[in-house]
């Protein structure tokens, strides 16, 4: 079992909570193999907890090795762990419980690895971090573990890493404020190699502020995949202290957009077709919303409204990544737009759970306006 002692205290912690007991996981060793091309240091501290299907009945807790002689760094298991169910918000606590005593650092980067979906699921639910043999996290989930291990406004992890598809949302990013300083992740899907963490490591050993290292893991990201030819993808980091005024402003542009129906349907139906969107159409790009809103919705207060969303977005969106012409305009963050009632309808609730509803309903206002004309 592992020690219940914490190991001595460096600038960095790596953690990262691989829920790869679906297809994903042969891409979980391999993650697990590029952390070892590098290594920890004295500057950081590296662990992993991985879910695989098939090649260990059960769950393991693997740290990261200094590179030894030959220059090669190693997994040392700390923990092997009965069968757990990675879409369990108490396997979650109990990873993160375990990584954050063991490893104290004055900066933390937390992955959570998966596939994603973003703020809504798939069916049958495939939220985030899902098992193919048990369940999967909702945003609500998530913000509950990083408060349950201790995680608040006075006491964020640096950076919340989403390795995973379709998280950066502007919806998502405010709701985890009080737990992360800036938020890693892509408004796209990623491909299935995800992360290149040899890369990240290697970042990290440089102990560069929080800001700083968010960047440049974007950038890392961006250039792995334009160093193989593989496109449309895209990786943006947001700083979570200046999601508020995003929300804020996006509330009041959903205000501004609702009193101009149903006057101004047609035009925001051809916006919708127009604007970038991803994976999920319903996921569309926030600062190319904007600019399409301003050019095509002469209605009082839209224009203004809207460039007031785009300057507070792109305050908060530290480093914008995107490689391919599927992705051109995108800007960081994604907000959710539907096209199609029914499936407005079913996510509703959900969508209306996440914490900024609670002071800015503007936005969703508008939607239910919008899908009601």
């Amino acid at each position: 079992m592992a020690k219940k002692k914490s190991l001595p205290q460096k600038p960095w912690a790596f953690l990262a909570y691989i829920a790869a007991d679906n297809n994903l996981s042969e891409a979980g060793l391999e993650d697990i193999r590029e952390l070892c091309q590098v290594g920890s240091s004295n500057a950081v501290h590296a662990a992993v907890q991985i879910d695989t299907q098939g090649a260990f009945d059960g769950v393991v807790r693997y740290e990261i090795s200094e590179p030894d002689a030959t220059g090669e760094a190693h997994r040392v298991v700390i923990d092997r762990l009965p069968e757990l169910d990675s879409g369990d918000p108490e396997t979650l606590r109990a990873s993160l419980n375990w990584g954050l005593t063991r490893y104290p650092a004055k900066k933390r980067v937390v992955v959570v690895w998966n596939h994603g979906a973003g703020f809504r699921t798939r069916l049958p639910r495939r939220d985030i971090a899902y098992d193919d043999s048990g369940t999967a996290l909702d945003m609500n989930e998530v913000d509950g573990v990083f408060r349950a291990v201790g995680t608040g406004p006075q006491n964020r992890i640096a950076i919340l890493g989403f390795d995973a598809c379709l998280m950066n949302m502007v919806e998502i990013a405010h709701h985890l404020r009080r737990r992360a300083e800036y938020i890693v992740g892509s408004e796209q899907t990623e491909p299935g190699d995800g992360w290149p963490y040899d890369r990240v490591l290697s970042i990290l050993k440089e102990n560069l502020s929080a800001s700083a290292t968010a960047t440049k893991i974007v950038d890392a990201y961006i250039r792995s995949y334009k160093s193989i030819g593989e496109q449309n993808v895209t990786q943006s980091a947001v700083d979570t202290s200046a999601t508020e005024p995003v929300m804020a402003a996006l509330s009041k542009l959903g205000d501004a957009l609702a009193a101009s129906l149903p006057a101004t349907a047609p035009a925001l139906r051809m916006v919708r077709t127009q604007v970038q969107s991803y994976e999920y159409a319903d996921y569309v790009d926030l600062g190319h919303l904007c600019v399409l809103l301003g050019k095509t919705i002469k209605a009082k207060g839209v224009k203004a409204a809207g460039s007031a969303v785009s300057k507070k977005a792109n305050a908060a969106v530290v480093a914008n990544g995107k490689y391919g012409p599927g992705v051109i305009n995108s800007s960081g963050l994604s907000v959710w737009f539907p096209a199609e009632r029914h499936l407005y309808l079913n996510f509703r609730a959900k969508y209306a759970a996440l914490d900024f509803y609670k002071n800015y309903k503007g936005w969703v206002g508008f939607l239910d306006r919008y899908h009601s004309v």
